[in-house]
């Protein structure tokens, strides 16, 4: 992939994950607002498990499909693939509504508002596999357009149940859980038009082998979300607020660095050596503006909270700021995951991911027992940083490899 068209499929996917970032912010503001630090508290914690049990029901399937299809577009193992995860986002659906229920029935009635999330999940996950094949194909516009279209809908219908009175909670799940099915029957039909049908020539156990290493580098990622539950857990749920209103705002920042990563990904798996710098430069790119970004909005971080959340989100400002500082280095991480998946070393970066996400867990757990949202806040931050100097020596041995390999070339 040319440098021109490199930057052309970063530019769809970021700009389109860059505004769809800012609106979901906004919207999770208001449902932080509407709710209160407690409520959030605890609609943060379910939340963030749901996206843990998204990543554990995606065996890596949509990274997967990234890579093979940019080598292969005819791959038949791709169509097997995609087959998988149709029946695998049921299991998902029922995965996610069975404990909502047993919570609902057993401990709060309130978990009942939280049950359309269930749809939200599988919907979701679903159509992020199926928009891997247009992203693989080069074709970003799609992915851009379908994202910006899911957080705007998802916004009004939020925004106009609450006008008319509807719980807060459920008026969230509801709207998520509309929109997701919504974009999931538009894009297989997009995304079929594409595919060429062939008999299935894979099993199930097939698919996994090949899979797996990208699933379990997404799960260890992903897992990071259970660090509300945890702060709620030994913090209690207004720190646990306080913290997820810090992380649940700030998320959406890093598509910055994700689009790029997943612009990364097919091009690293087929670019050629004399081209390896160039794509480095691209990241340096983005971390740089990362940074700049990030530092601009730990300065107003203080003027924000009271704008958005009021007097009562005072204690996330401080949280706020140093997970702001961290994310400059979780974009690094996601930049370097993506070009070492794509030269084959998606092994290490998995076997990184579970590690630099269990320090993550343990340290929020002991950091919020000491200290709070703060506390907190400082692990989640320093496991970004751990995760990108684990990354950073394979990184820098691959630069020279293929260097080196480019240099031989041409004198020969």
């Amino acid at each position: 992939m040319d440098r021109k068209k490199l930057f052309s499929q970063f530019a769809w996917v970021s700009v389109g994950r860059l505004l769809g970032a800012l609106i979901q912010a906004a919207t999770m503001l208001l449902l932080a607002r509407d709710l209160g630090p407690h409520d959030f508290g605890v609609f943060s914690a379910a939340f963030g498990a749901m996206i843990v049990f998204q990543a554990a029901f995606d065996p890596g399937i949509a990274t997967m499909v990234v890579k093979e299809r940019a080598a292969d577009p005819a791959n038949p193992l791709i169509h097997t693939a995609l087959r998988i995860t149709d029946r695998l986002a049921f299991i998902l659906a029922f995965s996610v509504a069975i404990p909502l229920v047993i919570l609902g029935i057993a401990l709060d009635p309130y978990f009942f508002l939280l049950l359309p999330l269930a749809i939200w999940a599988a919907c979701e996950r679903h159509a992020d596999t199926w928009l891997s094949v247009p992203l693989a194909d080069g074709d970003a516009r799609i992915n851009s357009q379908n994202l910006l279209a899911r957080r705007i809908i998802t916004a009004l219908l939020y925004i106009g149940a609450v006008i008319v009175g509807v719980n807060a909670a459920f008026a969230f799940s509801a709207a998520m859980a509309v929109t997701a099915l919504i974009s999931l029957i538009v894009i297989r039909k997009i995304v079929r038009g594409r595919l060429t049908i062939m008999p299935p020539r894979h099993t199930f156990r097939e698919i996994i082998r090949i899979s797996w290493p990208y699933w379990l580098n997404s799960l260890g990622t992903q897992a990071r979300n259970l660090d509300t539950l945890i702060v709620s857990a030994v913090a209690g749920a207004s720190q646990a607020g306080f913290y997820a209103a810090t992380s649940r705002a700030t998320g959406p920042l890093r598509l910055l660095s994700t689009s790029m990563a997943a612009v990364l990904l097919p091009a690293s798996a087929t670019t050629s050596e004399k081209q390896i710098r160039s794509l480095f430069r691209m990241v340096w790119f983005v971390v740089v503006s990362c940074a700049i970004l990030y530092g601009g909005l730990m300065m107003i971080v203080p003027i924000m909270v009271k704008l958005f959340l009021g007097e009562i989100y005072q204690g996330a400002i401080l949280p706020l700021q140093v997970v702001l500082a961290g994310l400059v280095f979780a974009a690094l991480s996601s930049l370097f995951s993506s070009i070492l998946q794509g030269a084959g070393l998606q092994y290490f970066v998995a076997k990184t991911a579970v590690t630099t996400t269990l320090a993550c867990l343990i340290l929020a757990g002991i950091g919020g027992l000491l200290a709070g949202a703060i506390g907190a806040a400082l692990a989640l931050s320093f496991s970004f940083i751990l995760q990108s100097a684990i990354l950073a020596a394979p990184i820098t041995r691959l630069i020279r490899r293929r260097t080196a390999r480019h240099r031989q070339s041409t004198t020969i």
